[in-house]
């Protein structure tokens, strides 16, 4: 198919409405790997749509044809596991995106998408990705992952929602490390998988590694909502939108990322985090927070919560020095008893780090 003969699928739009588009698109984690002038000849494929109240988007099990962008207004995310048994497993606003299953050939929808309030939505059929989207572009491959990942998280979300009871609090499990580099993050993925093993469904990770958070990287998976985005949530949403924001990982944890992009984590306040760990710990049973490596007011009011902190120290000097005077702090200044604190000594394999980093070049 020649270059004018996928041009003529584009409609013509305003260099207003343009820019909003490609704003979303550019703002959706599948697209982030594709070049500027692809992503605006999806932009110019896109048609709108309006959903009232109450309007079915998308049917539980049936195979769909396309990925929905919304432009503004909220919608559920509800799935049926049994006859007259149905739960809302996500509340999506302005800026996310669902319908990613269309990406997989015959793959039936995990989930039911029906509009709470006036919506408009951004519609791109897949024939439209599939012309502009090469089969060689990296974000055909996070597209099939995204789609395994998207099915796994609401089946989670699914058994969980059925077993939590009301009044739940689950505990806080602080890692922290004053040193960059101490694989602070990789303990934190660990213990997270270690506890889901045990308690499947019953962890999540929150990645509060700002500003440069790597706790999905770690985990290979694919983060595509985030704390960040939802600091403006009204208290009575918050709760939901952060468990449709959560990410599955097959061995059983969830992942909340915490931001998306770096100039996000400003968007991350204390009062944010107080009012996330509230909704998690009433969701989970472990709650695993891993956190950065300034003592910034945001951390405090994380280890002050914390019932459990794994202070992560390497075998330097500094980094000793560092975790002698951090355990004064947390003891005398914070009155943080001694029996809540565990010091890890973990010793990252820098000469297998500086091999790999060698053939990489």
């Amino acid at each position: 198919m020649t270059t004018a003969q996928k041009d003529s699928h584009e409609v013509e739009v305003s260099p207003t409405e343009l820019e909003e588009r490609l704003a979303l698109l550019q703002g959706i984690s599948i697209f982030f790997a594709l070049p500027d002038r692809d992503v605006r000849r999806l932009a110019r494929r896109i048609r709108r749509r309006h959903a009232a109240p109450g309007t079915e988007i998308v049917h539980q099990g049936e195979v769909a044809d396309r990925l929905h962008v919304i432009a503004s207004g909220k919608c559920e995310v509800r799935a049926t596991w049994a006859p007259h048994h149905k739960v809302t497993v996500a509340l999506l606003s302005a800026g996310e995106f669902f319908g990613l299953s269309a990406m997989k050939g015959d793959t039936p929808q995990p989930a039911s998408v029906v509009a709470v309030e006036p919506t408009e939505l951004l519609e791109l059929m897949t024939t439209d990705i599939d012309e502009v989207v090469s089969e060689t572009s990296p974000a055909r491959d996070e597209m099939a992952r995204l789609v395994e990942q998207r099915r796994a998280t609401v089946d989670e979300l699914m058994g969980h929602a059925a077993v939590v009871a009301s009044g739940h609090e689950g505990s806080v499990i602080a890692v922290y490390s004053p040193k960059g580099g101490s694989g602070k993050t990789t303990v934190a993925v660990n213990v997270a998988a270690a506890l889901a093993q045990k308690h499947r469904g019953e962890c999540v990770l929150l990645d509060l590694g700002l500003p440069y958070n790597h706790v999905s990287l770690t985990a290979n998976l694919v983060p595509t909502n985030s704390l960040a985005l939802h600091e403006g949530a009204a208290d009575d949403e918050l709760e939901e939108i952060l468990l449709s924001a959560c990410i599955h990982h097959p061995v059983g944890m969830m992942v909340l990322p915490g931001s998306l992009r770096v100039e996000q984590s400003e968007l991350i306040t204390p009062q944010l985090v107080q009012r996330a760990l509230h909704a998690l710990t009433r969701n989970f049973t472990y709650v695993v927070v891993d956190m950065g490596v300034s003592m910034s007011e945001t951390a405090l009011g994380v280890i002050e919560r914390a019932g459990q902190i794994l202070l992560i120290v390497t075998p330097e000097l500094t980094s000793m020095k560092d975790a002698k005077e951090l355990l004064v702090i947390f003891q005398s200044v914070l009155n943080i008893p001694t029996g809540k604190i565990k010091v890890v000594l973990n010793r990252p394999r820098a000469t297998t780090m500086a091999i790999d980093a060698t053939r990489l070049r």
